[in-house]
């Protein structure tokens, strides 16, 4: 009995070998929070600022730590993922444009404008650690999406 050679089975289009979010989104969420990392760093060891959070829900105003700006650079980040990838499975024409508009949103409307306990310098440095995160994020974001679909 012969036996014939078959092909090897191809990837579909859809197949995370093939998928150009497979790397860069998460490359994305840690650069956004390497850079966040080593701003506090300079910011807090090297300029010897004590960067300071408002006071919220009867919490008085605290210091950054790492571990507060670790989190509040990957949550997010991490939290838009999951958004961007539902919009693509149930929206996939209009997923980018809804996302980003969403992530711009929410930077914009997440920015300590106000906030009782910290300095305007304070409430400007936080500001910078925002957009340090939306700067990695949201360009790779929409450029992975751009691409799938």
């Amino acid at each position: 009995m012969a036996t014939t050679p078959s092909a090897p089975p191809r990837p579909s289009a859809h197949s995370p070998a093939r998928d150009p979010g497979r790397l860069l989104r998460p490359a994305a969420v840690c650069a956004g929070l390497l850079a966040n990392l080593l701003y506090l760093l300079v910011l807090t060891d090297v300029a010897g600022y004590d960067l300071q959070t408002p006071a919220l829900f009867g919490r008085p105003a605290q210091s950054v730590s790492i571990a507060l700006a670790a989190a509040s650079s990957v949550v997010p980040a991490l939290l838009g993922w999951g958004l961007l990838e539902l919009l693509e499975r149930h929206l996939p024409r209009r997923a980018t444009a809804v996302w980003t508009a969403l992530a711009v949103l929410l930077l914009v409307g997440g920015l300590p404008y106000s906030g009782a306990g910290v300095t305007t310098a304070d409430r400007l440095l936080l500001a910078l650690m925002h957009l340090i995160v939306g700067a990695a994020v949201i360009p790779a974001f929409v450029v992975t999406s751009l691409r799938r679909s």
